[in-house]
C-alpha cells in the first residue's frame, strides 16, 4: 500500500482485491472497529474524511474495541486500524506505511493528540501522574507501550 487514497479505497469504497491497491491478487479481508471506538471516529475522521465506513462481505465490525481480537481476526489477508503503541512490537501483524511513511515518522499523515485533563488544583497523584507523563521516561513509555 502507498497512499492515502488506496488506504481511503479499502476501507470507504470496498475494494475488494489486493491488487487493486498494489498487493497481488486476493481478497481483501477488512477489520472494522466498533462504532463507539475512538480509534474508530478518529480513523473515520482523517482517513474517510468523515465519510462512511464501506460495507459488504469482506468487512467484519468487531463487537469489542480491542486490539487483541482485531489482530486475531486479520489471518493472511486482512487489515484493520490500531493505536501504533499496541502493534509496534507485535510479530505476527505489520505496521503498512501510508505515503512512504511509518506511524513513527513526523510525516506519518495520520496521528491524534490526546489529552489529560484534570480538576484544578490537581491533588498530589494527579502532580506526580502528570510529572512522569512529561518526562522522558514518561515520554518513552508512551511510545514504546510499556
Amino acid at each position: 500500500m502507498r497512499s492515502s487514497a488506496q488506504v481511503q479505497d479499502i476501507f470507504k469504497r470496498n475494494t475488494p482485491d489486493w491488487s487493486k491497491v498494489g498487493g497481488p491478487a486476493g481478497p481483501i479481508k477488512v477489520i472494522n472497529r466498533p462504532e463507539f471506538s475512538g480509534t474508530h471516529q478518529t480513523f473515520k475522521e482523517q482517513v474517510l474524511s468523515g465519510a462512511n465506513f464501506g460495507t459488504g462481505p469482506n468487512i467484519t465490525k468487531l463487537d469489542r474495541d480491542a486490539t487483541t481480537p482485531l489482530l486475531q481476526a486479520l489471518g493472511n489477508n486482512g487489515i484493520g486500524y490500531a493505536t501504533f503503541a499496541q502493534v509496534v512490537n507485535h510479530r505476527t501483524v505489520r505496521v503498512v506505511p501510508v505515503n512512504g511513511a511509518t506511524p513513527d515518522a513526523g510525516n506519518y499523515p495520520y496521528k491524534r493528540q490526546l489529552y489529560n485533563a484534570y480538576k484544578n488544583p490537581p491533588r498530589q497523584a494527579v502532580k506526580d501522574f502528570l510529572g512522569y507523563a512529561t518526562s522522558s521516561e514518561g515520554q518513552k513509555a508512551m511510545l514504546t507501550g510499556n
